[in-house]
């Protein structure tokens, strides 16, 4: 293997699992870029090892089945898969599931804490069994997988003993070259619902009414809120929209929502089930929203399959309707070239984020879109509110997109972010990912009893890995 060769030389490794236009670039211009893909046979990464544990049977009995006739609740990913290789191979091989996956479908990001849209959508909670290659060249299993040849390698995430899976999230401990994760079944029925609401402090009342029906079970899948600006950036650049000095201002976004038809906050979500119990799902949903949103806008359409059979993953859903169901599209790179001039030849589009995460509370979220608008404001920039409704967090992402080779953004940006760590820490926020440029700053947030998470995470990194090859400074280890 490569981390062996690189523990000879002493060429620190930073480890990917893609090669091409999208890999990140390693930390410092001495370390090596190393993609996994490169290692893997393509079609391989396809293979479909264990799958679904069926319970029932036509006389509504439970009755264990044999895994050999299981097909499909979960797969062994190996590295340089993406959604959209997962998705097409489920729909070429009519498999009873939906992969969930992320908003563009060429990576994975499971490993990196990454979510989608589907009752599966937060990944990393989904993955049981992993394989790792350490950083001193031992390959070790987890869970049940750890157990050789067993069925039960992948049907749960009970360990004997400590589980070590999270030591291999957002880590560099060791390489996943292999890893458990568990689908969603296709349902008979899915409906997409959008909320949304006119003003920037309705962004509260989403977050108060929304919340209590992901945390009761009404709501069972991501919500997805994004703001004005981000739903305009896949419409046009913003040259198009406004040629005047600094961010859009109020009066310019009304004029831009009442010509196309838009929220200043669209909430987005799935309902999964049979056809019934979605109905009566979104019945609830329609009573909560009615009663403590006077001035919203609920809108939603249902997709069944036909004679109660399961909805067919080629249904033909476009938009953020097929991206709650994880059919590959590509929209989202339109935003890209927001900040870019009309005439881009020259320009590079490039993007940083900050994504601090936060109780669900309306007031809390609000206070901080409207600290991150004056911080971004200031700078020239707009404001892009993105953020993901859990059960009790909204992780809060500030999206930006800039002219990579233009020094006035670049500069712009890093006061951006800098000003964003400063805010979080005064109200004990941090983010649950970080560019590389941020990573050490970000790792300070976790400061309790003199960073003892840090020091515990340090001692098996100097054990496995003593000269610091694997991906040194990830995540600020």
């Amino acid at each position: 293997m490569r981390i062996r060769l690189s523990e000879i030389s002493k060429n620190p490794t930073w480890i990917f699992s893609r090669r091409d236009m999208h890999s990140p670039p390693p930390r410092t211009r001495e370390l090596i870029g190393d993609a996994l893909r490169d290692y893997v046979d393509r079609f391989e990464t396809w293979e479909v090892e264990v799958t679904l544990r069926r319970d029932s049977t036509t006389d509504g009995m439970a009755r264990p089945r044999s895994v050999d006739e299981v097909k499909s609740i979960l797969q062994i990913a190996k590295p340089g898969v993406t959604f959209q290789d997962l998705f097409k191979y489920c729909v070429q091989n009519d498999l009873k599931v939906w992969p969930s996956g992320p908003s563009l479908p060429w990576g994975s990001v499971t490993l990196d804490r990454g979510m989608g849209f589907l009752p599966t959508g937060v990944h990393h909670q989904q993955i049981a069994g992993l394989e790792v290659l350490l950083a001193n060249g031992e390959l070790v299993r987890t869970g049940q997988f750890a157990t050789s040849d067993s069925e039960s390698a992948h049907v749960s995430k009970h360990s004997f003993g400590p589980s070590i899976e999270g030591l291999f999230l957002q880590s560099n401990l060791g390489i996943v070259t292999k890893m458990g994760i568990w689908l969603t079944p296709r349902p008979q029925s899915y409906m997409f619902c959008k909320f949304d609401m006119r003003n920037r402090e309705d962004i509260g009342t989403i977050v108060d009414v929304l919340g209590p029906l992901r945390r009761n079970g009404v709501i069972g899948s991501t919500l997805w809120a994004a703001s004005v600006t981000e739903l305009l950036a896949v419409i046009a650049k913003r040259a198009e929209l406004w040629q005047g000095e600094g961010a859009i201002p109020d009066w310019r976004l009304k004029e831009l929502m009442s010509k196309y038809d838009l929220g200043f906050l669209a909430a987005n979500f799935g309902l999964y089930s049979p056809e019934k119990v979605i109905k009566a799902h979104f019945e609830e949903v329609k009573r909560a929203v009615t009663e403590n949103a006077p001035t919203r806008r609920l809108t939603s359409n249902l997709y069944s399959g036909k004679s109660a059979e399961l909805l067919s993953g080629e249904a033909l859903l476009e938009g953020d309707a097929g991206m709650f169901i994880n059919k590959p599209n590509f929209q989202s790179l339109e935003v890209l070239k927001f900040n870019l001039p009309l005439d881009d030849s020259g320009c590079i589009s490039a993007h940083r984020d900050f994504a601090p995460i936060m109780p669900a509370i309306g007031t809390t979220v609000l206070d901080w879109a409207e600290t991150s608008r004056k911080i971004c404001g200031e700078e020239g920039f707009d404001l892009f509110c993105d953020f993901f409704i859990q059960e009790r967090s909204v992780i809060f992402i500030y999206l930006t997109f800039f002219d990579k080779v233009n020094e006035k953004h670049r500069k712009a940006l890093n006061t951006i972010m800098t000003r964003f760590q400063q805010e979080a820490r005064k109200r004990k926020f941090a983010a649950y990912r970080a560019h590389v440029l941020d990573m050490d700053r970000n790792a300070q947030n976790f400061d309790f009893n003199d960073y003892a998470y840090r020091k515990f995470v340090e001692t098996p990194k100097d054990t496995l890995d003593p000269e610091g090859i694997l991906s040194p400074g990830k995540q600020g280890i």
